[in-house]
């Protein structure tokens, strides 16, 4: 993928989608953040792109563009999804490194001048990069993502393991959320408190197969060289996608853990959605970068997962809503 030249440090890009109040809040509070770091304010281009909401985000983010110059406006016609509308902004980008940010965020004090520094101190070394005896070696950082905050300040899990049969097992029978398994097994998703392994007072870099794509920061030449996002890709695992080329091509992934943003999650969505967001993309992942023998595995592993889920919901913890949720899953896996 070609994309044009950079002239600027950091290009930062937010999709808005039906989030009017939120992504005012997102953009004012990385506003506040740059105004703190002048360098870098000089050095930085603010990207939104309205997936034509229905709720006048628009026109309230067109007059927030009039008193703030450095911030552009994208409008959509339709609403494109996430990757597709993250591509659109990123081809018109300039920045050295490419920050995705959901709507639903609020950068916390100095977490842009940290994603930025951290990038900076970690150049790349090709000639060690594709070894196997420098696994563990920052020696090729492509993507970098913010430490996730709940409301309450706690720490929000993101991102797992490299997506495997044996990971996906883990996740969908909560063997990471057993005590004497959750340090020896791979997870695909570490959703559960049981998998959180890093403290918000740690200064090293947290190494992952995959991140989420809430705030993950983007080493433009990695862009280059493996492409965007998958469009074909609407909404959910667009991130985990993206991580696994990076990976094939011996790029480094890492969570900063001094660099936090607060998340709310799910604001331009529905927990329905991204249920079902989640499973098609499984599936999504598995045809593309999988041998054809595992997917019928695959498809047993959904299937047992969502029945394990209607049971659990609409028998044990009585949520029927929830139940349905995952009987809708049951007739994407047939």
């Amino acid at each position: 993928m070609k994309l044009p030249e950079a002239n600027l440090t950091l290009s930062i890009i937010i999709i808005s989608y039906n989030t009017r109040e939120l992504t005012l809040d997102s953009i004012r509070a990385v506003l506040v953040d740059l105004k703190n770091h002048p360098a870098l304010k000089e050095q930085t281009e603010i990207i939104v792109i309205d997936n034509h909401s229905s709720d006048d985000s628009a026109s309230a983010l067109k007059s927030l563009a009039k008193i703030e110059p450095g911030v552009k406006i994208i409008t959509n016609k339709e609403n494109l999804g996430f990757a597709k509308a993250n591509n659109l902004g990123i081809k018109q980008s300039r920045g050295e490194l490419i920050l995705l940010l959901n709507s639903d965020t609020q950068v916390q004090t100095g977490a842009l001048e940290q994603l930025v520094s951290t990038f900076k101190q970690h150049s790349i070394d090709d000639t060690t990069a594709h070894l196997s005896s420098t696994a563990n070696k920052l020696d090729k950082l492509g993507i970098l993502a913010a430490t996730l905050l709940n409301c309450d300040q706690t720490l929000q899990p993101q991102g797992g393991s490299y997506p495997t049969l044996l990971s996906l097992a883990t996740q969908m029978f909560f063997l990471d959320n057993l005590p004497l398994l959750k340090k020896l097994l791979p997870t695909t998703q570490q959703t559960g408190r049981a998998s959180l392994a890093y403290s918000l007072n740690s200064k090293k870099l947290i190494q992952q197969a995959w991140v989420g794509g809430a705030a993950m920061m983007i080493r433009r030449s990695m862009l280059q060289e493996i492409n965007l996002l998958d469009e074909n890709i609407f909404m959910y695992g667009e991130d985990i996608e993206l991580c696994m080329r990076a990976k094939h091509h011996h790029w480094d992934i890492a969570i900063d853990p001094q660099a936090q943003v607060v998340h709310y999650g799910s604001a331009s969505s529905n927990t329905d959605n991204a249920i079902l967001g989640e499973f098609k993309a499984y599936l999504f992942i598995w045809a593309k970068h999988k041998p054809h023998w595992q997917f019928f595995p695959l498809k047993t592993l959904l299937w047992f997962g969502a029945i394990l889920r209607i049971f659990l919901f609409g028998t044990i913890l009585k949520d029927k809503r929830q139940a349905r949720v995952y009987q809708q899953v049951l007739s994407l896996i047939k």
